[in-house]
């Protein structure tokens, strides 16, 4: 397949039928209403959904049918281009014995072919009345980790990590953030630079987003509660909405451009608990996003500067990563 050997970072969404995948992609990809997705018919043959907004922002996923057969005769590129799986569990169908039997093959053979790919379940559509209590979603995830994790004992030594998500939050967004990341070579870098951004600018939390996606590819080094994403989520949502009303806009895409022409576009929203929400856009398709307190808003014209400093630092990470591979193989033998 010309889509396993090409060299863009791929993620390989698969699971059992019927298990939402395709939804999903719809939903935090190509801006489907969750109610619509009742509508989507079951996925025949693979399907490739393209992302590419800017040098960091750039991959392939790969959604494979649930029909899809894994053994010896799986082509192993495959899995050599992957960076990323994800196997959705349809938290909606106990007991979970054949779904975890196929995660178990897949991430087998998986690092058979590829020892540094990274795996993502996904515990997906816990929207249902049984999943009312965050205790029963714990304990659903604790269930399926330790029966995952002592199929695979001594067998592999992979990076697995487990989500509970939802088409109807915004669970399912905070999941694919943390898969994209780790398709992002950078990642440590722009930590780091927004780790100095907030310190240096008195900021409790900033994040990076795509505009588009609403997926956010990095975030300063403080852990990330679900509320302070939901926060700036919805921000990017207000300003499109905004944009979109007074016609300058039909869509992210167009929004990131206008936002783009005009360097000191910026927004801010004031909530009522004495923080605000600052956001200003960095780049095509990215802006940036900060929760602050409002009496470290005083000085504006110094959070701008410091902005600009880490706008300056994100060009920096473009241009290395735009540069032809060739320039970071030593010339010896």
């Amino acid at each position: 397949e010309d889509v396993a050997a090409d060299d863009t970072p791929k993620v390989l969404l698969c699971g059992p039928h019927r298990g939402g995948k395709t939804s999903i992609l719809k939903v935090v990809f190509q801006k489907m209403s969750p109610h619509e997705t009742l509508f989507l018919e079951s996925t025949q043959k693979a399907e490739v959904t393209s992302v590419n907004r800017n040098a960091l922002v750039r991959f392939k996923v790969l959604d494979l049918p649930g029909s899809t057969v894994f053994d010896d005769n799986t082509d192993p590129m495959l899995f050599s281009r992957t960076g990323v799986v994800v196997f959705v569990i349809d938290a909606q169908e106990e007991p979970y014995a054949e779904a975890l039997a196929l995660a178990k093959k897949i991430i087998e053979l998986a690092h058979k072919i590829n020892p540094k790919i990274s795996f993502d379940i996904l515990i997906h559509k816990v929207d249902g009345d049984q999943f009312f209590s965050d205790d029963h979603k714990t304990e659903i995830q604790r269930d399926i980790h330790s029966k995952l994790t002592e199929e695979l004992q001594d067998k592999v030594d992979a990076q697995i990590s487990f989500h509970c998500t939802s088409i109807y939050d915004h669970t399912i967004f905070e999941a694919f953030s943390k898969v994209v990341q780790k398709l992002i070579p950078q990642l440590p870098v722009l930590e780091q630079c927004l780790d100095y951004l907030i310190t240096n600018s008195r900021m409790e939390k900033a994040y990076l987003f795509d505009i588009v996606s609403k997926v956010y590819i990095a975030s300063d080094p403080q852990p990330v509660d679900l509320q302070s994403y939901e926060l700036c989520s919805d921000m990017i949502d207000v300003v499109i909405d905004v944009s979109c009303i007074y016609g300058m806009t039909e869509d992210g895409l167009a929004l990131a451009s206008c936002l783009g022409s005009d360097a000191k576009s910026s927004c801010v929203i004031h909530l009522n608990n004495g923080t605000l929400l600052y956001l200003r856009e960095v780049d095509r398709c990215l802006a940036l996003v900060c929760i602050l307190r409002e009496e470290n808003f005083d000085r504006q014209h110094l959070l701008d500067y410091n902005i600009k400093v880490f706008k300056d630092a994100l060009a920096e990470i473009f241009s290395v990563s735009q540069r032809p591979t060739q320039s970071f193989v030593s010339s010896g033998s």
